[in-house]
């Protein structure tokens, strides 16, 4: 269970802290597994550093999908790892845990984290409610749509964090905890973090992901996707993703109850107070200058941090409860997740996997080459977070795009895209924060998550093809019609003018 969640739990008297679980068997099981691949030969093509990696990150995936250790426990180690195994040098092995886009997505959370210190996330579930009214089938629409589009500008868990800290309050009037959590908890308890995580790939705000994407293209073609042409390309297909996560819940996990009881409706709350009237001011001032990042050439992490800084000045929040309350275990997540991306491509493992897998894509338009990037980066990141497996898949399928000749750009940006659509739930942080609840199992997330990505990977085969030649940022380059080109110094794109 995360730290926020476990705050929600212990806010209602749903538990007590746990400690930390390790489980020797599958650890052993891992290194085990590890030491077989190391010992086979190196394959053809290969060289002895990614044949090293390889057998660092099969043991390491397998940690993360067993949850054997704290998944942030072994987020360390994979950097401790890369180093003491001469995979990378220290510095190139450490370096990532500190990206300045590991960096922003820390202050993204820490921004969700200080804004479920308000009556705020109360405010903003009444205003859902009074929009949705008590039928539960327009509420649920309604409350997907708003955690969908909430979470393009702020991180997806921490929407999930503020709405589903709103909602426990009114199951908590209708009786319901998760001792007997019903059909209704279970799709609501879906629904947010399912909303929120279609629109935490639409702008670099909304996930983790999202930036690793971009920095891991830049790592790869020395092209640097601007704040502005990433939103462009994505919100439009994010928002067509969350409809799609409702049709979804709704063949799945339908409410069975179809209005809202009367005392579920949420008492009236007191006036907003004069802290809360900052943050709200701060939180559109920020979100305009992270809007506007690309003409201003202030990095986004940097914005983020001036609101933090400026809250804790002026003491709006208490900063002990802040840390209190952070989820630790993605950011460390996060952190591996770049170290293992960019030593991916560092070590040549990339390529090499990408070659194995042109088959299967050779002859095809891009399109359909988007098609099967999208059910790969779905399955992958059903074993571990989204943002890691984006930073691992990148430098997989820019060479896959340049050995099939087609653009590199769609490809790439199908990853952060697609890897919303997990089928486990630890594959994304906002299915991990709800399911820490307790209210539904992982067998009863599985049939809402895999009815999901088959109707949502349908929807972005469509979109991408109609949407993404559409869309052109002024001045740039046609991205949906520029390969990368393999040259001595790495893949190459056209920069920007």
């Amino acid at each position: 269970m995360s730290a926020e969640t476990l705050h929600i739990a212990e806010e209602h008297g749903e538990c007590a802290p746990k400690p930390a679980s390790f489980s020797l068997k599958w650890i052993l099981i891992s290194v085990a597994i590890g030491i077989g691949i190391y010992l086979l030969p190196t394959p053809e093509g290969m060289s002895d550093r990614a044949h090293k990696y390889l057998a660092l990150l099969i043991p390491v995936v397998i940690l993360w999908t067993v949850e054997a250790m704290p998944i942030g426990v072994t987020a360390i180690g994979v950097g401790a790892a890369l180093a003491l195994f001469e995979i990378q040098t220290v510095q190139a092995a450490w370096a990532p845990y500190a990206n300045r886009s590991v960096v922003f997505v820390f202050m993204i959370i820490m921004m969700g984290v200080v804004i479920s210190q308000t009556t705020l996330p109360q405010r903003i579930l009444n205003g859902v409610v009074r929009v949705g009214g008590r039928n539960t089938a327009k509420l649920s629409f309604t409350l997907c749509m708003a955690a969908t589009l909430l979470s393009m500008w702020t991180h997806d868990a921490a929407i999930t964090l503020i709405l589903l800290y709103s909602l426990i309050p009114l199951f908590n009037r209708m009786g319901i905890t998760p001792a007997n959590s019903n059909n209704l908890s279970k799709h609501f308890l879906l629904c947010v973090p399912l909303g929120a995580a279609c629109g935490g790939g639409g702008t670099f705000v909304g996930s983790g992901r999202s930036p690793a994407a971009a920095e891991m293209f830049l790592a790869a073609t020395g092209y640097n996707i601007g704040f502005m042409e990433y939103a462009l390309y994505c919100i439009i297909p994010s928002i067509v993703y969350g409809l799609g996560t409702w049709i979804a819940l709704m063949i799945a996990m339908p409410p069975k109850i179809k209005e809202l009881p009367d005392e579920a409706v949420a008492p009236k709350l007191p006036p907003v107070t004069k802290n809360e009237k900052w943050i709200a001011w701060l939180l559109v001032i920020t979100i305009a200058a992270y809007c506007t990042s690309d003409w201003t050439k202030i990095h986004v992490s940097v914005i983020g941090a001036f609101f933090i800084v400026f809250c804790m000045a002026a003491s709006l929040v208490d900063w002990k409860k802040c840390v209190l309350e952070f989820p630790w275990n993605p950011m460390m997540v996060f952190g591996a997740g770049f170290a293992l991306g960019i030593a991916m491509l560092d070590t040549g493992a990339g390529k090499w996997i990408a070659e194995q897998a042109f088959v299967l894509v050779e002859g095809y338009s891009w399109p359909v080459v988007s098609f099967g990037v999208g059910w790969i980066s779905a399955i992958i990141t059903s074993f571990m977070a989204n943002a890691a497996a984006t930073a691992l898949l990148v430098p997989v399928v820019v060479p896959m795009a340049d050995l099939a000749g087609v653009p590199t750009f769609p490809i790439a940006l199908t990853v952060p895209l697609a890897t919303t659509f997990v089928l486990l739930v630890i594959g994304c942080p906002p299915t991990l924060i709800a399911y820490g609840l307790g209210y539904f199992t992982q067998i009863e997330a599985f049939k809402v998550l895999l009815m999901r990505t088959i109707i949502c990977l349908f929807l972005a085969g469509i979109m991408q093809s109609l949407w993404w030649p559409m869309a052109k940022m002024p001045g740039n380059i046609d991205m949906m019609q520029t390969p990368a080109k393999l040259t001595p110094f790495g893949y190459e794109l056209i920069k920007k003018p």
